[in-house]
């Protein structure tokens, strides 16, 4: 295989970074289904980054289903349904059953209350002064609609780094990705926005008092309320 197709990679979050790369890899048919990709020490030189930089985007690329690792015999490119994968690709909310929207309100309902117990025991005051920058972002992004979903999604994406975890960071990004034109959907009015902005200051406060139960319920609250508001219009 061609190391040229790949470029060197320079920023704190290197992973995301990667990933990005070989999805466009991927999308642009420099990568096929079949080809194994380099190995990683001789990829992580090519790209410019750290094995462990190269493992974490890896995970996130397997857990997409674009990539598999077979053992002893490295990772390959796999065949992916492009429904399901890539950038997720949803024209509108109007296009989702409303079946598959309520799959992912029960996703975030499963996934999302045991982040938040696992972040009040495990975040460290690095990860609760980055999620204290986010929601003051959030409050600056209400003079921009158009960005207000990427705000809120850098809130439940910090919330899973504060668990120590990286799977569920992994499982994190994928849902965000696959529910973004519902979560622009429920994030529409500013009320709401202001709303949620609420609800997530009340999911922090449990985290910085290291209080499980009130992290859980706070969460619960929150998603009750998307509930209400995305099955509430159709």
């Amino acid at each position: 295989m061609n190391n040229e197709m790949f470029l060197g990679v320079r920023n704190e979050r290197i992973y995301e970074k990667i990933v990005v790369q070989i999805r466009q890899l991927i999308e642009g048919g420099k990568l096929k289904p079949g080809d194994r990709l380099p190995g990683e020490r001789e990829l992580a030189q090519t790209l410019g980054c750290s094995r462990t930089s190269l493992r974490e985007a890896c995970r996130v690329l397997e857990a997409e289903g674009l990539i598999v690792s077979k053992p002893g015999g490295g990772r390959f490119i796999q065949q992916a349904d492009q429904n399901m994968t890539l950038e997720y690709r949803f024209n509108t909310v109007d296009m989702l059953e409303k079946t598959a929207i309520i799959y992912f309100l029960e996703a975030r309902e499963t996934l999302e209350p045991k982040i938040a117990e696992l972040a009040s025991q495990r975040a460290t005051e690095e990860n609760i002064e980055k999620m204290e920058r986010v929601l003051l972002k959030m409050e600056e992004k209400l003079k921009q609609p158009d960005e207000m979903v990427e705000a809120d999604s850098s809130f439940h994406l910090a919330l899973a780094e504060a668990t120590q975890n990286f799977v569920f960071v992994s499982m994190m990004e994928t849902k965000l990705n696959m529910s973004r034109q519902v979560r622009k959907q429920t994030l529409r009015s500013q009320e709401r926005y202001l709303q949620s902005l609420a609800e997530h200051r009340a999911i922090l406060a449990a985290v910085k008092d290291r209080n499980a139960s009130a992290a859980v319920k706070a969460t619960l609250i929150h998603l009750q309320y998307i509930r209400d508001h995305v099955l509430g219009n159709y």
